[in-house]
This record gives C-alpha cells, structure tokens and sequence, in this order.
C-alpha cells in the first residue's frame, strides 16, 4: 500500500537532490514543481526523531515525526519554501523518506500526519 506524501524547499536543487533519492525507495509518480503563489500561508513543520528506537535507522535513529516545540526562544525558519515534492511512498518506505526530507531540510503539511 502507498501513502501521499508531499514536501516543501527553498529550492529547486533541494528538492531534486531529494527526488534522486527517493528513486532508490518504492515510490510512484515523483514530481517536483514550483509552488505559483509562494506567498501564501500553508502551515508546514520541519521534522525530526522521535524516540530511541534504532530498527532500520541506524545508531541514535528512531521515528521520524512533526517537530513540536514547546519553549520559546528557538529560532523559526520562515525563509519561503517555494518547492513542492510530490510523490507516493510505499508504507514499508515512508519512514526512510521522511528521513531523507529531514536531512535535506524538508518541510512537510502538518496534515501528514493526522491521517
């Protein structure tokens, strides 16, 4: 089975460095397109670990989740994400795609993951 999974860069290199890898998962249909009204408030959050658990992930791995924060003083990234990475991942690979979007500094829809 396949989830939607869609992304935001600052750039178009970002967001095919990501596509590239992405290949080497069980993926359909990746696209990557520029976002025509970059300006508009979509509410997106970076990702990071969650938990300890070290399956598939390697040393200091563990689930990869919405970034929650709940103490001010950190900075936020506003800067524009006028990319958008659009693909389906398949279940067993979601995680490792995740991973791929964090590492590149990838944002994604907080809708995500209240599906």
């Amino acid at each position: 089975m396949y989830k939607p999974l869609q992304a935001f860069f600052k750039t178009e290199n970002d967001a095919e460095s990501v596509k590239a890898d992405l290949n080497k998962l069980k993926t359909n249909d990746i696209r990557v397109d520029q976002l025509p009204d970059a300006d508009h408030t979509l509410i997106l959050t970076p990702l990071t670990y969650s938990g300890n658990n070290t399956s598939g992930m390697g040393a200091g791995g563990g689930i990869v989740a919405a970034f929650r924060q709940d103490d001010e003083g950190l900075e936020v990234d506003n800067d524009p994400r006028e990319y958008t990475l659009e693909c389906e991942v398949s279940e067993d690979d979601f995680q490792e795609a995740l991973r791929i979007i964090m590492d590149n500094e990838g944002y994604v829809d907080q809708e995500s993951f209240n599906k």
